[in-house]
């Protein structure tokens, strides 16, 4: 869980230290004097829900990637240069689970982390998924995949499958550490999914990353009072004499979550001992961000130290997802890097908005997204977006969605009516869903024969208001939804024309909204999978 910040710096405090971080060697060329590091960081660094984030430095760049839950493309990669701005460029599974070795992954894709192999010049992937071949939490295995790290903007993971296995309770959380010579992989056995001790562990694996090598070792597990009932998501790093250990406990991913942040340190990996800072937690729950963990630390050329965790923004409650935040750590009096804990939101809501101008589209943007355990859809440009209708998702249709940023916004589009109900969409979590990627959704879509506002979010898609109408020409659909959440109000416009109000609804938005995922955006396909819905525009607008 990774997010920005706004921060002092105590460079001087650690410059004159060792710092290996989250894989990236200490000898690693130090040729990237152009990086400009502000003080001033913005926040949500990653807007939107990106949870459990990760991030390294490879020369003058910064890469990180989020999990995406039940959503395909998997495993965002973003892209800075300076901690502030940053570019989606890729995901390690563009195509969802045809990427993936054997097609083994089905869901619960998590934990995406990265490392770099200097003297490979590779960027390796860690991931969880759930194994489709494997029911239970005993599914829930740890991948790893790599790339040229010259090829992370264009080109395509190779995926090695499941390398973390764990028979009683599933492993997730997979870590690396680059250490005196060797590798090793750190993860969590999911003891909390089925009634047993959830430990962090550790085990060398080989250069290829496709085999664990020797023994596995336990590392830590919850053994104090405010660490609840459970650790997870681990993050290690070399600073001085001493390898400390980042730590989340608790509820992660929902309205009722307890997230916090630890820390822990070793001199010695092979010892089993960890000393556990004595001030902990490090990171609490404050009054701008709820349940902040799951982080990843790196140094920048100048040796300071910044995390990237995830939190939910208190103003937005869970409906927008876990986003990711950044803050710089800072070495205390004491020889421990802490967290300041203040970071605010700061990012301006002017950039949270999207166009997607179709018509000038050769390919989707990356910013698309579809329910995992489906085939990307079917779709070609010309004069538009022309996407295949379906009766997926409860006959919801086809969805393409993206994050939604905030909790009032409006969606947009502009379409062609043909014979196909093509329009936009909320997108959530069907009511009592066996999955948390079962599609529901709220919208309105327009064809030739008229418009339909509907629901499918009680699991059968239901018409809340129709009207009979020759279409034809352009026509201009909105969603304006209001009340942070509760109210929905849909319209919309002819060629030439002004703004309809069509029809309005209030909306119980914590009803509907996945466990560990924020709602969605998007445009909506329904009909004969003979039929297109054409698409020349889409905007979300921040309110």
């Amino acid at each position: 869980m990774k997010s920005s910040n706004h921060l002092i710096t105590a460079a001087f405090l650690i410059s004159s230290l060792l710092f290996n971080a989250c894989g990236i060697k200490k000898n690693q060329s130090t040729s990237e004097e152009g990086i400009s590091i502000s003080t001033e960081l913005v926040n949500p660094a990653l807007p939107g829900d990106n949870p459990d984030p990760s991030i390294i430095r490879v020369g003058n760049v910064f890469y990180a990637t989020s999990t995406t839950n039940e959503w395909a493309p998997y495993f965002t990669i973003y892209k800075s240069t300076d901690l502030k701005n940053w570019t989606l460029i890729n995901h390690v599974f563009p195509e969802g689970f045809k990427d993936m070795k054997n097609q083994w992954g089905e869901n619960n894709f998590w934990a995406s982390e990265l490392a770099y192999d200097q003297k490979q010049n590779r960027i390796y992937a860690y991931y969880t998924a759930h194994n489709r071949e494997t029911k239970g939490n005993p599914g829930l295995q740890c991948g790893t995949a790599w790339i040229d790290a010259d090829r992370i903007e264009t080109g395509k993971f190779t995926d090695n499958g499941p390398v973390i296995v764990e028979d009683a309770c599933g492993a997730i959380d997979a870590f690396e550490l680059q250490h005196n010579g060797k590798i090793y992989a750190f993860w969590k056995n999911d003891g909390n999914g089925c009634g047993q001790e959830s430990w962090i562990w550790q085990q060398e694996i080989n250069e290829s990353r496709t085999k664990l090598l020797g023994q596995k070792r336990k590392v830590y597990t919850n053994s104090q009072p405010w660490e609840t009932s459970l650790v997870e998501g681990a993050c290690f790093f070399k600073l001085g004499e001493y390898v400390y250990s980042l730590y989340a406990v608790g509820g992660c991913c929902d309205a009722k979550c307890n997230y916090k942040t630890g820390i822990a340190r070793t001199k010695d990996l092979s010892s089993g001992v960890w000393e556990k800072y004595g001030n902990n937690p490090i990171m609490v729950s404050n009054d701008k961000w709820n349940c902040p963990g799951h982080g990843t630390v790196v140094k920048t050329a100048n040796n300071r130290l910044f995390m990237l965790y995830h939190a939910f923004n208190k103003n937005y409650d869970v409906f927008v997802g876990r986003e990711g935040v950044i803050e710089e750590l800072t070495v205390g009096k004491d020889g421990w890097p802490v967290l300041h804990n203040s970071t605010v939101a700061n990012r301006p809501k002017s950039e949270l908005d999207f166009t997607d101008h179709f018509e000038k589209d050769k390919n989707l943007n990356l910013a698309w997204q579809w329910p995992s355990k489906l085939q990307k859809p079917a779709m070609f440009f010309a004069n538009g977006l022309n996407l295949a209708a379906s009766a997926d998702n409860h006959a919801l249709g086809t969805f393409l969605g993206q994050y939604i940023k905030t909790v009032n916004f409006q969606i947009i589009a502009k379409i062609t009516p043909t014979a196909a109900n093509a329009g936009i969409c909320l997108g959530g979590a069907i009511f009592k869903s066996k999955w948390p990627g079962e599609l529901g959704g709220i919208g309105i879509t327009a064809s030739q024969d008229g418009l339909i506002v509907f629901d499918n979010f009680e699991g059968k898609y239901t018409i809340l208001k129709q009207t009979k109408d020759n279409l034809s020409g352009s026509l201009e659909l909105k969603m304006q939804i209001s009340d942070n959440g509760k109210e929905i109000t849909f319209f919309y416009k002819k060629e030439g024309a002004e703004w309809q109000r069509f029809h309005s609804t209030t909306f119980l938005a914590s009803k509907y909204v996945p466990w560990g995922m924020g709602y969605r955006a998007g445009i909506v396909a329904k009909g004969n999978t003979s039929a297109n819905g054409i698409f020349s525009r889409f905007e979300i607008r921040n309110d």
